[in-house]
């Protein structure tokens, strides 16, 4: 899977890095593994990098696809805090980031903000100090 993710601090971090292309495909599988991964615990942060190009197969009905498929989960996933970090020049990735911001701002008690540089996006995370 060219999303890849650890769980670290006891459950209230997740560390995901998505390289190479991802397909729609494996974006949902992502979203829905760390949904219902018994190794999280609330409070939980998230900090999900997308390297350059890394989801120009992704579009927005992939993301909307994400939200149905949660909906359907017995139990629903952890509520968090999310950063999402995008190159700059990757303008599809920031216009999917804007609209995956947008989606769980309706539809989900979780916060998610776009950052162009991992530092600031762990400092708003609390995972590291400024």
């Amino acid at each position: 899977m060219p999303i890849k993710y650890s769980v670290s601090d006891d459950g209230h971090f997740i560390n995901a890095v998505a390289s190479g292309l991802v397909t729609a495909q494996e974006f949902i599988e992502y979203e829905l593994a760390h949904a219902v991964d018994k190794r999280i615990r609330t409070p939980l942060y998230e900090l999900l990098v997308i390297e350059p190009g890394a989801f120009r197969q992704i579009a927005t009905e992939d993301i909307s696809r994400v939200i149905e498929q949660r909906m359907d989960l017995p139990e629903p996933p952890v509520t968090h805090h999310c950063a999402i970090v995008v190159a700059e020049s990757d303008y599809h990735a920031w216009d999917l980031a804007k609209f995956y911001e947008g989606m769980f701002r309706l539809h989900y008690p979780e916060v998610v903000i776009v950052f162009a540089d991992p530092v600031t996006a762990r400092i708003w995370l609390g995972m590291e100090k400024d």
